[in-house]
């Protein structure tokens, strides 16, 4: 995870508990974010993560993540997932 001002960075390639110290970090922060990018070329391994970023947009919809409006992601062990999710 990189830190740029009120922009955040992550792997999509997180462990669990990689994943539930992001929840930890972001939450309290939440007001104060205003973009959530991925690194390129990572690969979504979980779904919770997925999950994360579609309540983290619920809950404050202002916030950027362009990532769940491409909509798809191409994994070598999964293939090419879709998703949609309804603001």
């Amino acid at each position: 995870m990189q830190i740029n001002g009120d922009e955040i960075t992550i792997d999509l390639n997180m462990s669990m508990d990689e994943v539930i110290n992001f929840e930890e970090f972001i939450r309290p922060r939440i007001e104060y974010i205003e973009k959530i990018e991925v690194e390129e070329n990572s690969t979504l391994t979980s779904s919770v993560l997925l999950s994360l970023l579609v309540s983290i947009k619920r809950t404050r919809p202002e916030i950027e993540i362009p990532f769940l409006e491409k909509g798809c992601s191409t994994s070598p062990v999964h293939g090419t997932l879709h998703w949609t999710y309804h603001d």
